[in-house]
């Protein structure tokens, strides 16, 4: 049997088709998105599939048909002409000091300045050297150009939190980007990818007439994988790893959904797979948190610090479109930046209003991961004690073991990492719940109100009230006269309601009562 190659990693598309990579066939919808029109702007999460994307399309305008043989492009398109593109790759100048930003900049436009032998002016502008660009490549070929812009966001993230600089960058920026509105006629195509939405960066002034796919539904699967796509152009590799993994190919199939499922990128709620994980767990053949072992979000968990954000409100979110579209260069709400950097996506939608969520088991184990050994630095042997608890309780029911380990686990917090309130320790349990990969669910809406915690256990589900300061009297009297237990009983598993009382003084457990 061949073994199958997967393009971990590897983001230009002519290396995926001559080294025989497994390629998803993104390209019908990539041939209706260039004879539909030539300005587009799409925002996606890092690493999935945006520059991979724009390498398909630049192959694509520089005529390269041997490329799309067998893919639906190859079918579609008739006329393969051979158009000048200008590919700009924006995270190369991700600007550490603004020094490297400008010189990388000053060495991308270079290159091209040297292909067509046009000499470097050094004291022109990017604006002014990206516009005589345009014209001779336009005037030597007689065809219209292509300008391919990937992450276009990239310097401008990078200086957040460094006001000066931030201004500086955005205003060479804006100065590149100026020209392509007013070229319109010595252009085929322009398009910009980014994890950020365009409108609020302040660097589009002059061009305000690119068309924003981000939320459309036509092209809610330009990037990552459906389900469809998994089932059938991935079936071999799901097949390989059921074999590895000792298990069918539908138990395999339904574990890598669970992961890495579950994002949905306009109200039309298609399945989308994150890209970059699924084919790392095909090639792999094993489950990880593949996508969120890329990047150590340091800088979330301090968002989440700094607005007072749990993780616990991240599975009951409802807003409408705009708050989509927020700056996230001067953040003044945190929901946006999960949004468009893939930790919460849309869970449902009805007339207006979107239910955000966190997207898939890898997402919400990472999370739990992160703020756990972010909000509760104690020693690792700790945390190693209560998983191990953990897993008796979910292997043997084994409630008592599970309880006396968190309430050491609770009571090993330093006072200066604990806030004084139940919300505090009801996130603080779900984090290290989800961080253990327990299908956990926090403020799960009844009739009557919330319940805290919902877990749900192979041998039992738990649904858990807990009282700061209290008595583990009143979490039971409103775990019983709310019910919050009545949707789960048609489940089949048994379902006990679990109270808890965390004591001030000792910021632990003092009572716990299951029923």
């Amino acid at each position: 049997m061949t073994d199958l190659i997967y393009p971990v990693g590897e983001q230009d598309f002519a290396n995926v088709r001559n080294d025989q990579m497994v390629y998803i066939d993104k390209t019908e919808v990539l041939y209706r998105l260039v004879k539909s029109g030539k300005y587009y702007f799409l925002s996606r999460p890092r690493r999935f599939g945006k520059s991979l994307m724009l390498s398909t399309l630049r192959y694509y305008f520089e005529g390269r048909r041997e490329l799309f043989e067998g893919l639906a492009m190859g079918r579609l398109e008739q006329q393969w002409t051979a158009h000048p593109v200008i590919y700009l790759d924006m995270s190369l100048c991700k600007a550490v000091k603004l020094e490297f930003f400008l010189s990388m900049m000053n060495d991308m436009l270079a290159d091209y300045e040297r292909d067509y032998g046009i000499p470097t002016v050094a004291a022109d502008s990017y604006g002014t050297r990206l516009k005589r660009l345009i014209n001779t490549a336009y005037e030597r070929t007689g065809q219209g150009v292509a300008v391919l812009i990937d992450e276009y966001d990239a310097p401008l993230l990078d200086s957040t939190g460094k006001p000066e600089q931030l201004d500086e960058i955005r205003g060479y920026v804006r100065d590149l980007y100026s020209p392509l509105k007013g070229l319109a006629a010595r252009l085929r195509f322009v398009m910009l990818t980014g994890i950020t939405k365009f409108s609020q960066l302040s660097i589009f002034s002059e061009l305000n007439n690119l068309l924003n796919i981000s939320m459309l539904p036509d092209y809610e699967d330009i990037c990552g994988i459906t389900e469809h796509e998994m089932l059938t152009q991935l079936r071999p590799g799901i097949e390989r790893m059921a074999q590895s993994q000792g298990i069918t190919f539908d138990e395999c199939a339904a574990s890598l959904k669970e992961y890495y499922d579950g994002y949905h990128f306009s109200r039309r709620l298609t399945d989308i797979y994150n890209p970059f994980s699924l084919i790392a767990a095909l090639s792999t053949k094993e489950l990880g948190l593949h996508w969120f072992g890329t990047g150590t979000p340091t800088w979330l968990l301090e968002l989440l610090k700094q607005f007072r954000f749990e993780i616990t409100d991240m599975d009951s979110i409802v807003t409408d479109e705009s708050r989509f579209d927020k700056p996230t260069t001067q953040i003044t709400d945190v929901v946006p930046v999960l949004y468009q950097s893939g930790y919460l996506t849309i869970k449902d939608y009805d007339d207006g209003i979107y239910y955000l969520g966190i997207p898939n088991k890898e997402v919400r184990i990472g999370l739990g991961k992160s703020l756990t050994e972010y909000t509760t630095p104690e020693p690792l042997e700790r945390k190693t004690y209560l998983q191990l608890a953990y897993t008796k309780l979910v292997r043997q029911g084994d409630l008592d073991g599970f309880m006396s380990r968190l309430t050491d686990f609770f009571h090993s917090i330093p006072y200066d990492a604990t806030v004084a309130s139940e919300k505090h320790y009801q996130s603080v349990l779900y984090a290290v719940l989800a961080s253990f990969g327990a299908d956990v669910m926090a403020e799960d809406r009844t009739s009557d109100g919330r319940a805290d915690i919902v877990l749900r256990l192979p041998g039992g589900i738990y649904v858990v009230e807990l009282k700061y300061g209290k008595t583990v009297a009143e979490a039971m009297e409103q775990l019983r006269r709310k019910d919050y237990a009545a949707k789960w009983r048609g489940d089949g598993r048994p379902v006990h309601l679990l109270g808890m009382n965390i004591d001030p003084a000792t910021r632990t457990i003092d009572a716990w009562q299951c029923c």
